[in-house]
């Protein structure tokens, strides 16, 4: 009997109409094999990689929700667990990393390895009241600034410094974008420019790169024959269930099932705890006492077994820890 693998599992457990909620696509795009082919597109050292290289090389966890990303993270399976990176700003509030990793990839010499480091953004609203592109690179900023003490030092002794700046790579995948400039990729970096003369220097200022990929909302993908904007078009598609796009996504490679003699197990879902908009509407327009009690009792019981979830993923986990954690996502 064919067992779902984890992605296969996410995508059928996530109402369909709540596909663009934050929490339902973080836990999507913590897949790798989703992630490698993103990647594969959009990250130039890894255009003429394999997608299997490319999981391969997606080191440490994926990070949701947490204050810092940790160091001396390892490869974890399929799917990349761990919580998003939240960054406190001077005077300017909580900068939340919806997805953290990053790349280490095999070098011109087998000692040799390139480390990049990677943030994936979605965003669901089209004109959000700024660019797109000026909220990427200042989280390139970010990523840049918060390496000096982790990947490069200024200390006087250290005779490379800034040198061991890694490269960065901030993806923002926009789920709602206008048909006029949906289906359609930018890419925004540094760029070397002569204002007077010229030298035969090569020096290194490839560090930037903020990617902006654009989705149609009305899911019409005409014109294009990009296969990642057609994958991630019929993703984020929310008229499909989840298991028909289980069935549209097996034509991009994508391994949602796997052969075992067992019974598919059910999953916990991240996204039907999580109250739709349909609800919140209802909300502010008056609804019925009885009906907010029914809902406050099925945030109980999606927050015990979002706990559950949780716990089967880390065997070293309390259920209080867990209780906690999931309180905090669903509250």
């Amino acid at each position: 009997m064919k067992k779902l693998t984890g992605l296969g599992k996410t995508l059928i457990a996530t109402d369909p109409d709540k596909i663009r909620l934050d929490l339902a696509v973080k836990n999507i795009l913590a897949f790798k094999p989703l992630l490698a082919r993103i990647f594969k597109e959009v990250v130039s050292e890894c255009r003429d990689m394999d997608l299997e290289e490319i999981e391969a090389s997606i080191e440490g966890d994926v990070l949701i929700s947490r204050v810092y990303v940790e160091g001396g993270l390892t490869n974890a399976g399929e799917r990349i667990d761990g919580l998003s990176a939240e960054a406190y700003l001077n005077d300017e509030g909580l900068d939340k990393y919806d997805i953290r990793t990053y790349l280490r990839l095999p070098g011109s010499h087998d000692a040799e390895c390139v480390k990049l480091l990677i943030n994936v953004e979605a965003q669901n609203e089209d004109k959000p009241g700024y660019d797109i592109s000026l909220r990427a690179l200042f989280y390139c900023c970010r990523m840049i600034s918060a390496q000096q003490g982790v990947e490069f030092t200024t200390d006087s002794d250290d005779s490379i410094k800034y040198g061991n700046i890694k490269k960065v790579y901030s993806i923002w995948i926009c789920t709602d974008t206008a048909q006029k400039r949906a289906n359609s990729i930018e890419k925004y970096s540094i760029n070397r420019e002569f204002l007077v003369g010229t030298n035969l220097d090569t020096p290194r200022y490839d560090i930037l790169n903020a990617i902006v990929i654009n989705i149609s909302g009305k899911h019409d993908t005409s014109g294009t024959d990009n296969e990642l904007i057609q994958m991630l078009t019929d993703l984020f598609d929310e008229r499909m269930d989840g298991s028909a796009k289980v069935d549209k996504l097996r034509k991009y490679g994508l391994k949602l099932t796997k052969d075992v003699e067992s019974e598919v197990s059910e999953m916990c879902t991240y996204a039907t705890a999580m109250e739709n908009k349909g609800i919140e509407k209802g909300r502010s327009q008056g609804i019925s006492q009885g009906i907010l009690k029914g809902k406050q009792q099925e945030k109980t019981d999606n927050t015990k077994r979002l706990a559950e979830y949780f716990m089967s993923q880390d065997s070293n986990l309390s259920r209080k820890d867990a209780m906690e954690l999931a309180k905090g996502i669903l509250k």
